[in-house]
């Protein structure tokens, strides 16, 4: 009987070291290595109605991948697959949200990333001819369009009816692109351009303030142009006005677009930019007139001086166009949101141009010009206090075994003993009580036959 008490307590100390073993065996295989460097760009990120749209995420983008820290650079130059994008027929407010006549066209435009075995890492998107300055000089990212956006733009963003709704815009812009940057050491930053821009804004809003305007000059000019040596245009002709970017910046009572905070909507300040702009360009018809009639003489310069004096009162009685109104259309209608910045699990992303749809983009949102870097984890130990890269604290561990796969050893070990000596105590009692019960009985101690 004894004999089988021992054979019991050595198959339960069998045991107990295998799970010994377990405790510190499923740790290791759970935890898997962290990759040296990676990086994404992305044209299009879309959310429809609050929810983020599956089919365009599973739309590629340019993918760098660095596993191990050798074999590198790898570099991907992945085209957006605008027939991909386009079959998938998305809208917003029974529009078509991408392609030819959508809301948004995009033109010479590509995907670009690069991972290197240092641990750094360069992602970019957008125009193709931004890529030299934003993420090396050489770097020719492939381009393509979706849709038509016009000779010299990268992007159109139309949204709104110019007749019946409140409010509409028209937005060309030059260049888009964005490029985000993590060095061997684990710094990440990020850049974007918007290198012009020129929003047509119309809307009945608009229109109601600008057509009595509109006609007021076209009867000046009517009678004025005929008379001078260069006819001037009405530029409020069709009820329309155009604001550049530069006209949003004044607005903003800055001077230059990097100076915006991160995520700044650029509309925002439309309204106070289109009012601004249908009072100067009023003022400046009216002073090319004064101009071009000075020099008439006899009947002619009567006749001219009279219709001016006449448009000057008409348009004093005119109700003119305040922002309160403007700015309520507008915001119910879209927004255009630059630089905007985000950080999850490590990986940083850089977007030149959110759109939102609706109000607060309730109905639609789409990020524009995407770059992507990290969490990059270099292969090579940084040093005592070095970095660790975007995930690491304190650089790349130097400590082997064990201890170099993350697992806590110190617990482990200590678990492993704890487990291993109740075994042993076992074994020493379970022999003591046969030594014991041998003593007491000689018949014990006889060998079996």
């Amino acid at each position: 009987m004894s004999t089988s008490l021992l054979a019991a307590c050595r198959a339960a100390v069998s045991a107990v070291a295998l799970a010994a073993v377990l405790v510190l065996a499923a740790p290791l295989a759970a935890t898997a290595a962290p990759v040296v460097s990676q990086g994404e760009g992305r044209l299009v990120v879309a959310t429809l109605l609050g929810v983020p749209s599956t089919p365009v995420a599973d739309l590629a983008g340019a993918d760098a991948v660095d596993p191990l820290g050798t074999g590198g650079p790898f570099t991907s130059d992945v085209p957006l697959d605008a027939t991909a994008l386009q079959a998938l027929n998305l809208q917003a407010s029974a529009v078509n949200l991408f392609g030819t006549n959508g809301i948004i066209q995009l033109g010479a435009v590509g995907q670009y990333a690069q991972a290197r075995d240092d641990g750094s890492s360069v992602a970019f998107s957008g125009a193709v001819s931004s890529a030299p300055s934003l993420v090396g000089v050489g770097t020719t990212p492939t381009g393509g369009n979706l849709g038509t956006p016009g000779a010299g733009n990268s992007a159109l963003i139309t949204v709104g009816n110019p007749a019946t709704s409140p409010a509409s815009i028209s937005a060309s812009i030059g260049a888009l692109a964005a490029s985000a940057q993590e060095t061997a050491a684990g710094v990440q930053s990020g850049d974007y351009v918007i290198s012009s821009l020129d929003i047509v804004v119309g809307g009945t809003v608009v229109s109601t303030a600008v057509t009595p305007i509109s006609t007021t000059l076209d009867t000046l000019l009517t009678v004025v142009n005929p008379l001078i040596a260069t006819p001037i245009a009405n530029p409020l002709a069709g009820g329309q006005v155009t604001v550049s970017l530069g006209d949003l910046l004044a607005a903003a009572g800055v001077a230059d677009i990097n100076a915006l905070a991160p995520g700044t909507d650029l509309l925002s300040f439309l309204p106070d930019a289109v009012v601004a702009k249908i009072a100067a360009l009023t003022s400046a018809v009216l002073s090319a007139v004064t101009t071009a009639i000075s020099v008439l003489g006899g009947p002619s310069a009567i006749t001219a001086a009279l219709a001016l004096a006449a448009a000057n009162t008409a348009l004093g009685l005119l109700t003119p166009l305040t922002a309160g109104p403007l700015g309520l259309a507008v915001t119910a209608l879209a927004q255009l949101k630059v630089n905007n910045q985000s950080v999850s699990n490590g990986a940083f992303t850089q977007n030149a141009l959110t759109v939102g749809i609706g109000p607060a983009g309730s109905i639609a949102s789409v990020a524009l010009a995407n770059a992507t870097v990290g969490p990059n984890t270099p292969a090579a130990p940084a040093g005592p206090g070095g970095s660790g890269g975007s995930g690491g604290v304190g650089g790349t561990s130097t400590t082997g075994g064990l201890a170099a796969t993350g697992v806590d050893v110190t617990a482990g070990m200590l678990a492993a003993t704890g487990l291993l000596g109740l075994g042993s105590i076992l074994i020493i009692r379970t022999q003591r009580k046969r030594e014991q019960l041998q003593a007491e009985s000689p018949l014990l101690s006889q060998p079996r036959v």
